[in-house]
């Protein structure tokens, strides 16, 4: 008899109201190997809310949250043994090192070791400042903090909200670093929330997408950007653009401020895209092609959406 493969992390119709308002919409997702997963979105977009309903720090309004197979609602205590958290802002004790912080975590949590303690210290690049009061601490030194105290239970799961705000550039580069070890070498499942669009490309087996409390998008960075941006210059844009528009595998079309049409598509050779145009008595003066960068597949998809909350 075959057994069903339980992931790591489950989510299954999950919506979140927030007096009368809707902040999440029957969200669904399923993260079931190693590795480290992106999640995207505008402030607004549901990724707290998420990540606090995974965490049980808030109740569904509909749905449920399966981590390791365990329901997050209905076996608490089972389904935190495996999950990992630090979320922006880390708290500690600041009239205690480090060191002792994590203690009191490990004991409080009745997982780790004062080997432990060492070796997530080292491995989060705090080595010699375990010894120091946290009231000492820079912000990015207590990010770190944060990035050790996460991985204290030995997580299947670790939740990362923007774990690299405040940090230098050689900080960055550190954890950016550190991610894929805890996926590929670690086998760790890593949930990463970030504003920054050049590391959830570089570091992301995979990127989902939040908008106004829907997923709209995931995929590899590679699928998400293998649509082409294509820029030409011509006389009369506007009427151009329209032409543009009746395209099928045309995904956007925008006349940019230098007076360039940007056309955003998929599958869309320069050549006969030339062809097309010219065939509709287009004189083309200028027209180059370039890969969409994943920045630029995220504007699109949540349309530049200013009305943050």
């Amino acid at each position: 008899m075959l057994t069903k493969k339980i992931s790591v992390l489950e989510i299954e119709d999950l919506s979140k109201d927030f007096s009368g308002t809707r902040a999440l919409n029957k969200i669904n997702l399923i993260l079931d190997s190693p590795g480290v997963y992106g999640f995207l979105g505008p402030n607004g977009a549901g990724k707290t809310t998420t990540f606090k309903l995974i965490c049980s720090l808030l109740k569904p309004t509909t749905g449920r949250i399966l981590i390791d197979g365990k329901d997050v609602q209905k076996e608490t205590g089972a389904a935190m043994s495996s999950l990992g958290v630090q979320f922006d802002s880390p708290a500690f004790y600041p009239g205690l090192t480090g060191a002792e912080n994590l203690n009191v975590i490990s004991k409080w949590l009745k997982r780790g070791n004062t080997q432990d303690i060492q070796q997530l210290l080292s491995f989060a690049g705090l080595n010699e400042a375990g010894s120091k009061k946290v009231n000492e601490y820079s912000w990015g030194m207590k990010q770190r903090l944060g990035f050790a105290s996460a991985l204290l239970p030995d997580p299947k799961l670790v939740l990362l909200d923007e774990p690299t705000n405040g940090l230098d550039p050689s900080g960055i580069a550190y954890v950016r670093e550190l991610l894929p070890k805890l996926a590929h070498e670690q086998g760790r499942t890593v949930f990463l929330a970030s504003h920054r669009m050049e590391e959830v490309e570089q570091v992301c087996d995979k990127v989902i997408i939040v908008h106004e409390g829907t997923i709209i998008a995931s995929g590899s960075p590679f699928e998400l950007t293998t649509g082409e941006i294509v820029e030409l210059v011509c006389d009369n844009p506007c009427s151009v653009i329209e032409l543009l528009k009746k395209l099928d595998n045309v995904n956007d079309v925008t006349l940019l401020p230098n007076g360039k049409i940007q056309i955003i598509a998929s599958d869309l050779e320069t050549g006969k895209l030339n062809q097309f145009l010219i065939e509709n008595s287009v004189f083309v003066k200028e027209i180059n092609e370039k890969r969409e960068s994943l920045e630029s597949v995220f504007l699109r998809l949540t349309k530049g959406n200013k009305n943050e909350k």
